[in-house]
C-alpha cells in the first residue's frame, strides 16, 4: 500500500493509509527485589503459553532442552494447531492506522471485542481533509473528476462552516451550537479518519479471516494484510494464517476454528 502523502492543488490532500503497533499486552514477574516486573522479553507468546499450560499443566515441548521463548512458541503453535484459541484472548495488540477513509473505519468499527478510539469530526476541524482515492477512480481515469468532487465537498465544508459560525454571532443559533458537528454532514466517505484498535489475538484472527478475502473491501484488505506483517513479528499466533495466505493469495477455505 502507497506510504507517501502527495499534494493536490486543491488545498487538500490525497492520503495512503500506514499503521502502526503502539501497544501489546506483556507478561510480569517478581523481580529481586520482590516487586512486579514487565518481562518484555517473553512477549505475547509468554502470556498466551502461560494460559495454556494451566488448563493442561504440561506439554512434550516443556520436558525439552529448549529456552523457554522457544518452548513458548512451541505450545502457541500447537495450541493454535488444536483449535484452543480462547487462550489467545489473554494477550492484545493496539494499532493507530492514519490515512484509512472514514468508509474503511465504519468496517472496522462493526467488529466485536475491540476497544476504539477514532478522529472525532465533532470536535476536529476538517478544514484540510485529507481522502484517499480508491484505485478504480485511478485505473477509470477518472482521478482529475475526483479530484473536482473532493474540492467541491471541501469548499461546501468551509462554506457551511461559516454560515453557521455568522449565525451564532447573530443569535440565530444557541451559543453552545458546535460548528463543525453539523458542518461534517457534507463531508464525504472519502475523508481521512485515524483510529486506534484494540482487540486480543483471538479477535485479530478473526478480523483477518473475515478481512482477507477475495470478498472483504480492498481498503480494509490492505490495512489487514499491513497489520498481519506486523504482527508475525510480535506473536507465532498467526503463522498459520499467514502461510495459508501467502500460498493462496487470500483466507478464502481457510478452516478457521475458535474454542
Amino acid at each position: 500500500m502507497k506510504q507517501s502523502r502527495p499534494q493536490d492543488t486543491t488545498g487538500i490532500t490525497p492520503m495512503y493509509a500506514e499503521i502502526e503497533v503502539v501497544g501489546i499486552s506483556l507478561p510480569i514477574k517478581i523481580g529481586d527485589d520482590g516487586l512486579l516486573v514487565i518481562d518484555a522479553e517473553l512477549g505475547i507468546d509468554g502470556i498466551i503459553a502461560d494460559a495454556g499450560r494451566t488448563c493442561y499443566q504440561k506439554f512434550p515441548a516443556d520436558e525439552e532442552t529448549l529456552s523457554l521463548q522457544e518452548k513458548n512458541k512451541r505450545l502457541v503453535t500447537r495450541l493454535v494447531k488444536m483449535g484452543h484459541l480462547s487462550v489467545l484472548e489473554h494477550a492484545s495488540i493496539t494499532v493507530r492506522i492514519r490515512g484509512g477513509s472514514r468508509a474503511m473505519t465504519h468496517q472496522l468499527v462493526r467488529h466485536r471485542h475491540v476497544a476504539i478510539s477514532q478522529e472525532s469530526q465533532r470536535y476536529c476541524d476538517e478544514g484540510d481533509f485529507g481522502y484517499v482515492v480508491p484505485p478504480s477512480i485511478e485505473e477509470a481515469g477518472m482521478v482529475d473528476k475526483y479530484t473536482e468532487a473532493m474540492a467541491i465537498c471541501h469548499q461546501l465544508y468551509l462554506g457551511i462552516q461559516e454560515d453557521l459560525k455568522a449565525a451564532k454571532a447573530k443569535g440565530i443559533l444557541s451559543s453552545d451550537r458546535k460548528v463543525n458537528e453539523d458542518a461534517r454532514f457534507i463531508l464525504p466517505n472519502a475523508v481521512q479518519s485515524e483510529i486506534v484498535l484494540t482487540a486480543n489475538v483471538a479477535e485479530w484472527r478473526w478480523i483477518f479471516f473475515r478481512r482477507l478475502t477475495t470478498h472483504a473491501q480492498w481498503e480494509i484488505k490492505d490495512i489487514c494484510l499491513l497489520c498481519l506483517v506486523q504482527f508475525m513479528s510480535l506473536t507465532c499466533a498467526f503463522n498459520d494464517m499467514w502461510d495459508y495466505y501467502n500460498e493462496n493469495g487470500s483466507m478464502d477455505g481457510f478452516a478457521f476454528t475458535a474454542g
